[in-house]
């Protein structure tokens, strides 16, 4: 859900959780929300809200006694979200998208508190000296002008940008295999196509991929996904949204397109089978999808399982991309451009791309300021998506690491792929601070110690 916050919010979220623990309560409540919010907002918008009316010391003496102490509450104790908390920051997520704003900022939290009218959190505030009736169209008139300054991303209007052929895609190795046994599974079933259904079975039937063992915890097995299989008499949910016929089914090519996603994403070179059961769910469409979700309550929750039973540590391209998502929250852009991308590396601070950037005097400060200069404010669609450069960085990286024998994409081959396409924003900006092309290729060679081109 946070990937969505801009750091202002997360900055009332964690003042939320610093004061639940702070005056030793089980959960964060809606209320420690309330005055995480009321601290972290300042001037005009304090105005706005009417906080600056509020006594913040009365308020703070009204939260603490709101709730029963725990004394023996430790401040690194894990502490969670009670539900009125949850529903207050889910409420502010979907007032986003209502206002069509890519983020979630600290007015969507306030506004979520003032329609949650039977929420503890509510009655404190009303407590004070507030003028709800004119707080609330305020509110609303703000997050309404806010969606209209937006504009589109620069990279959002490039066209012709040529993309890998997915076919290039399933050639590989361990993916090839899936689809061979899928193959073979449809034709067992007098099916002339692939569905989602027989692409997880032939993952199910390879106990030796460490996806299994995972899915197994979630009681996703062979015999448990046969059984449920057998449920389904007809093959309708393989082909929503479409009339078309081909080797897969709507919704197995759709899961497949989701699953490269995933190894580029996560800076794999190859398909792995747990990218292709990511890329079911990430899908939400299919008979495989909706065992699934019967069986693993929370997807998020599971890929972050995956994420790290293959990976001591989050993957370096993963890492970037995460940053770069959060840069291009920070900066209230829905799109997700070469730029940001940019900003993850030098936010990331390690690596070889970091350490060539650093010694051509790049840093992530002035880096910000010369993207404000490019990307402004943007129409959102309610979630982050990639630019069509971003998306071309990617698979140039992935085919530099794939290319070098690599198992994985670092940020040395982001970057390189940032020089391969000079028109893109990250460059412009890294010309604007006075490095180019040759020089950065340069300092990637001299970093990894070898004497050709990536």
């Amino acid at each position: 859900m946070f990937e969505k916050f801009t750091q202002k919010a997360i900055d009332v979220v964690q003042s939320a959780q610093n004061y639940a623990l702070q005056f030793c309560h089980a959960r964060v409540l809606s209320q420690h929300i309330l005055l995480g919010l009321v601290f972290q907002t300042k001037g005009v918008q304090a105005k706005i809200l009417n906080f600056d009316k509020i006594n913040f010391g009365e308020l703070t003496v009204e939260i603490h006694n709101s709730s029963e102490i725990h004394p023996d509450r430790k401040s690194k104790d894990i502490i969670f979200f009670s539900k009125e908390a949850r529903t207050v920051l889910k409420r502010a997520v979907e007032l986003s998208e209502e206002f069509n704003s890519q983020s979630v900022t600290p007015q969507h939290i306030a506004l979520s508190i003032f329609l949650n009218k039977d929420f503890e959190a509510y009655k404190i505030l009303k407590k004070f000296d507030i003028d709800e009736e004119k707080i609330i169209p305020n509110l609303r008139r703000m997050l309404d002008k806010s969606k209209n300054k937006r504009e589109l991303h620069p990279e959002a209007v490039i066209e012709n940008v040529q993309l890998a052929n997915v076919n290039d895609f399933l050639k590989e190795q361990t993916i090839s295999e899936i689809l061979s046994n899928a193959h073979a599974k449809a034709a067992t079933a007098d099916f002339e196509i692939i569905g989602t259904e027989q692409i997880l079975e032939s993952i199910l039937d390879k106990p030796e991929y460490s996806i299994v063992d995972i899915l197994n915890k979630y009681s996703v097995n062979t015999e448990v996904f046969s059984k449920k299989l057998s449920e389904f008499k007809t093959r309708t949910a393989e082909y929503e949204n479409s009339e078309k016929q081909m080797i897969f089914t709507p919704n197995a090519f759709r899961a497949i397109l989701f699953a490269i996603d995933y190894a580029k994403e996560t800076g794999s070179v190859s398909i792995l089978p747990e990218h292709v059961v990511l890329g079911i769910l990430k899908s939400k469409r299919g008979i495989a999808y909706k065992i699934l979700s019967e069986l693993i309550p929370s997807a998020s929750d599971f890929e972050e399982t995956v994420i790290k039973k293959s990976n001591d540590k989050i993957p370096e391209t993963l890492a970037i991309l995460r940053l770069a998502q959060a840069e291009a929250n920070n900066l209230n852009s829905s799109t997700i451009g070469t730029e940001m991308i940019l900003l993850g590396i030098l936010s990331y601070g390690v690596g070889i791309a970091y350490d060539v950037l650093r010694k051509l005097g790049i840093t992530l400060k002035d880096a910000r300021f010369e993207v404000e200069k490019f990307v402004k404010p943007q129409a959102t669609s309610g979630s982050l998506t990639y630019s069509s450069r971003a998306k071309k960085l990617l698979e140039v990286a992935y085919s530099t690491a794939r290319e070098h024998k690599k198992t994985m994409v670092k940020s040395e081959n982001l970057l390189y792929g940032i020089t391969k396409m000079p028109d893109c924003i990250a460059m412009k900006v890294l010309e604007e601070l006075g490095t180019d092309i040759l020089e950065i290729r340069q300092g990637i060679k001299q970093m990894l110690l070898c004497g050709m081109d990536l």
